[in-house]
């Protein structure tokens, strides 16, 4: 399905009062990139800032990238958080404007049992119909996306890969397995 190397991109800030997304410079970025061959572009990552982006900047940021990517390449979106309706309203609009699939990273803050973070990866996947990266940060998140766990998602229609950030050589391993 995919291939290649997925770039995960930061989101450029003017430097003024509000800190505004600097559309322009988000072209170039975008365009250099596609230039150089990559296979796909990921906004919204934990370099791209999610964490402190309102919903209405992630999903203008989104529709941005998605409209000057224009099909060249995939573009996969970060929709991770806490706030369940958010995250839907986020994957339905990347679904809506083009996007080929999601990031998402599990809920951080708190420890969702791994009952809980299949149920979450299902209805983020039947509400937006979109392939999902599977996004295990554990030092954002405070726990590893175990290979048992990790399991039992790809028995998900919708999930179609990992994005690892552990740096964990066992759980990578354990992952192959």
């Amino acid at each position: 399905m995919f291939h290649g190397i997925i770039t995960p991109i930061i989101t450029p800030f003017h430097r003024d009062a509000t800190q505004s997304i600097n559309f322009e410079a988000t072209t170039q970025l975008v365009e250099h990139l596609i230039q150089k061959g990559v296979s796909g572009v990921f906004i919204l990552g934990s370099n791209g800032e999610f964490h402190t982006m309102s919903a209405e900047e992630k999903m203008q940021l989104t529709t941005h990238v998605v409209r000057v990517v224009n099909k060249r390449v995939p573009v996969f979106v970060g929709v991770g958080g806490c706030n369940f309706n958010e995250v839907i309203a986020l994957a339905k609009h990347a679904k809506a404007v083009g996007a080929d699939a999601l990031s998402l990273v599990p809920p951080y803050f708190i420890r969702p049992t791994d009952d809980e973070i299949v149920d979450y990866f299902k209805r983020v996947g039947e509400a937006a119909d979109l392939p999902m990266i599977v996004y295990n940060i554990p030092k954002n998140t405070g726990y590893p996306i175990e290979a048992g766990l990790l399991e039992r998602l790809f028995q998900l229609p919708l999930v179609a890969g990992v994005k690892d950030s552990s740096g964990n050589e066992e759980l990578l391993t354990s992952y192959l397995e």
